[in-house]
């Protein structure tokens, strides 16, 4: 028998001992985390919330509700949840599995205005997808959906083993990471010159966060981007954004959201 069977055993067994009253735990998942709710125990002094057998917090008992944070997508989860006096007796005992969402999908941001980067920058579509990687995890595969409907990949640029990662790459360079790199790059450079070289300096991947960190060669300066995309959810709508920002000039080449109200990073809002 499992650790978790005793567990729930023991809290059952003090639950129907003290006479408790009806106690239920309720889900919601997102992508990359589950919402729980429950009801009020009287007499609870604590509230204290497990994913399996892991302990996660204990919460006053003026608290309804708690998000978990920091889970993978499309995986399933066991919470239980103990309302305890102040003396630590367990009164009650819910349970409840949830498996979470994922942000998956299509994503478009759509230009309102005439700035538009000579006609580059109409509009921006991206496509996600979850993967695995050995030694690294969960991490999404983000790729820019061209006019003509081809797509780019623009995270990760390399494989996280491939040794050719950090490595200075000519602007011109015709292998993957450079085809990406510069097709990337022509929509969102406002100025009439290109970098000589670019490299890759790192990535740093969260759960519902990418960030790759570029350093460029131009004009005999080396100049440092940082790339992030963020996934959220807001008023309904699973939402991206996007922004690339710069040191020196090359912030001031990058185009930036001109859509009034949104600043400078670009929303995009899932579509499929």
């Amino acid at each position: 028998m499992t650790k978790r069977f005793f567990t729930v055993c023991f809290l059952l067994l003090l639950t129907v001992c003290l006479g408790a009253a009806a106690f239920t735990l309720e889900t919601e998942a997102l992508p990359s985390s589950v919402i729980l709710t429950w009801n009020e125990v009287e007499d609870a002094v604590y509230y204290d919330i497990y994913n399996e057998d892991n302990f996660i917090v204990r919460l006053d008992s003026s608290k309804r509700s708690y998000t978990v944070k920091h889970l993978l997508s499309e995986t399933r989860y066991d919470f239980s949840i103990a309302a305890r006096t102040e003396d630590n007796a367990t009164l009650a005992a819910a349970f409840a599995d949830e498996t979470t969402t994922t942000w998956d999908g299509v994503y478009l941001w759509e230009n309102e205005t005439d700035d538009d980067n000579d006609g580059k920058m109409r509009s921006l579509c991206f496509r996600v997808d979850t993967a695995i990687a050995s030694g690294v995890g969960q991490y999404h595969n983000i790729y820019m959906v061209m006019d003509d409907g081809t797509e780019i990949k623009i995270f990760p640029l390399y494989g996280f083993s491939d040794p050719a990662a950090g490595s200075w790459v000519d602007y011109d360079d015709t292998g993957e990471a450079g085809t990406s790199y510069r097709l990337n790059a022509e929509r969102f450079n406002t100025y009439p010159f290109n970098p000589q070289k670019w490299r890759l300096d790192k990535v740093v991947i969260d759960y519902d966060s990418s960030s790759a960190y570029i350093q460029t060669s131009a004009l005999g300066f080396v100049f440092e981007t940082t790339t992030e995309c963020e996934f959220y959810i807001e008023d309904g709508a699973m939402k991206m954004s996007f922004s690339t920002e710069g040191s020196g000039i090359a912030d001031a080449a990058l185009f930036k959201n001109p859509n009034p109200g949104e600043g400078d990073a670009f929303i995009l809002i899932r579509i499929d």
